[in-house]
């Protein structure tokens, strides 16, 4: 059974493997200091559909089936999907995952998503109630645009210190057993509001969050 340190941390007694780990970007990403990385790069930022909430959905759903592929696994082969996005009712997530035929739990932490759905699935595997599964998450810049700000057809002027949300989507496939990369601890942290009112300055909203957590991990 996984083991509470202190009020914020969670040690695993059977530490989850990551079997792999997928991530596809869109151009503008993979034009920047971590495209490397990226397993693929689009160049169609709807990827072929024909709104943004469905090009995320085609987005993340293409970024778990190569997660599982590179695990050298078959969608039926999990026991569930973990995954969120920016959206109301985390709509890109469900549609991306109603094709699987898996039992999906849809997570919504912003940008802390990915982490979630990995710590919870890391605790779902340590408690024994599931063997294999994928963990993801997804923004695209044009979906988020609309559920935050203004679509991009108002012709919004963006301020200097607008943040530009990412269109891309990672997913890792976690088991009880299969690797030597684990997932050893989790740490859930807390809200934290300093007070910042620009609401296009994402990353001053986000910043003293992380600053604040550190010194008080366990």
């Amino acid at each position: 059974m996984a083991k509470r340190l202190g009020k914020r941390t969670i040690q695993f007694s059977q530490p989850p493997a990551v079997l792999s780990s997928a991530a596809i970007a869109g151009e503008k990403e993979g034009q920047g200091p971590l495209g490397k990385f990226f397993d693929e790069i689009s160049q169609d930022s709807h990827f072929g559909q024909k709104s943004w909430e469905l090009a995320e959905s085609e987005m993340q759903k293409r970024t778990i089936a190569l997660a599982v592929k590179k695990a050298g696994l078959r969608l039926t082969d999990l026991d569930c999907i973990l995954a969120g996005d920016l959206l109301n009712q985390c709509v890109g997530s469900s549609i991306a995952s109603v094709e699987s035929h898996l039992p999906y739990l849809g997570l919504y932490g912003a940008c802390s998503t990915m982490a979630m759905s990995m710590a919870v699935g890391a605790a779902l595997i340590d408690g024994g109630t599931a063997r294999r599964l994928a963990a993801a998450a997804s923004s695209h810049f044009c979906s988020a645009e609309r559920q935050y700000r203004f679509p991009l057809a108002y012709g919004g002027q963006r301020p200097p210190t607008a943040q530009w949300t990412a269109t891309a989507a990672g997913a890792a496939v976690l088991a009880d057993k299969g690797a030597d990369v684990r997932v050893s601890y989790a740490v859930f942290g807390e809200m934290v509001d300093m007070g910042v009112k620009d609401a296009n300055n994402m990353g001053s909203a986000m910043a003293p969050a992380d600053v604040i957590l550190n010194p008080y991990i366990k």
